[in-house]
């Protein structure tokens, strides 16, 4: 079993990707992995473990490039037996070859990361994260580049939510999507006013949710591309939406999986070529890694 993949570009235009693999989900063989795409031969190195605490399960890792030029991993760890007992770690890499020791970034059990950390115009860092407990989604916001944290306020919508994605918005405003709780039903949308700290009433948008995860990306030119299960109750297909308003109208969708299984999970990224990567979970046997650009999600190329 393999799912939740993070994505990153290294500064050399090579790709690190990282992931959860194990026996089943939350088993306690449960490890992160990690893998490389080299540029120069289009292909993904072996796989190897990156974070392993023994006898526990690790798992939703997110990468992120640091401005220091390092490199961070946010994960968590079960200590006990499901994701309600897991606690918040971060580790840092020079490379994304050798990493430090984990250290806990919050000590409250049942909170996880999915989303990317977003950095603001007023230079805070939000990080995304949410409570496994109470299905709320919250931000974690730092104005020390990551040092210290402080939580932001908790986000509740009638079915629970989860899975928070941040853009920012040209007028200043933040835009966050909602993985949806319970049976499945809408991406949730809201809006922070304040870099964070407070959102507006969650509303439903019209994207479906079968209670899975999505990605929400701001591209370099402003366009924002969502990746999602077109679906209320099932993990397929996959889709891709492309929004030239900031996300008043999507335009353009296109298919990435339409097959019977569980295609779930995408992390967007634009590298700075111009295309755009999305890694997922295919089936819960592999990671997938597509690679498309602007114009194909505007359907005006193959």
């Amino acid at each position: 079993m393999c799912h939740c993949a993070t994505l990153l570009e290294l500064p050399a235009g090579d790709l690190l990707a990282a992931w959860f693999a194990g026996s089943f989900e939350t088993a306690p063989d449960q490890a992160i992995y990690s893998a490389r795409f080299q540029s120069d031969m289009s292909r993904w190195s072996m796989p190897v473990v990156i974070a392993d605490t023994p006898g526990h399960a690790d798992g939703q890792p997110v990468l992120y490039a640091h401005p220091d030029g390092s490199i961070w991993l946010f994960f968590v760890t079960i200590e006990g037996h499901d994701w309600t007992s897991a606690r918040l770690k971060l580790q840092t890499s020079p490379d994304g070859q050798r990493w430090s020791a984990p250290r806990i970034l919050d000590d409250r059990a049942g909170l996880m990361f999915r989303s990317k950390p977003v950095e603001l115009p007023n230079g805070n860092l939000l990080l995304p994260i949410y409570d496994e407990t109470r299905w709320q989604s919250l931000s974690l916001i730092s104005a020390d580049g990551g040092n210290t944290w402080k939580l932001g306020q908790p986000i509740v919508t009638p079915p629970g939510n989860i899975h928070p994605c941040v853009v920012p918005l040209s007028d200043g405003r933040l835009l966050a999507y909602l993985r949806t709780g319970g049976a499945g039903g809408w991406i949730w949308q809201m809006f922070s006013h304040d870099n964070g700290w407070m959102w507006d009433t969650p509303t439903p948008t019209h994207f479906p949710n079968p209670n899975s995860g999505i990605d929400l990306i701001r591209l370099r030119n402003g366009h924002l591309a969502l990746a999602f299960n077109d679906s209320p109750h099932r993990r397929t297909p996959l889709r891709v939406a492309l929004s030239y308003d900031e996300g008043q109208t999507w335009d353009h969708v296109q298919t990435l999986e339409d097959s019977d299984g569980e295609f779930s999970y995408p992390t967007l990224l634009q590298t700075r070529d111009g295309r755009i990567h999305c890694v997922y979970t295919r089936r819960r046997e592999t990671i997938q890694h597509a690679i498309f650009d602007e114009l194909w999600l505007a359907g005006e190329s193959k």
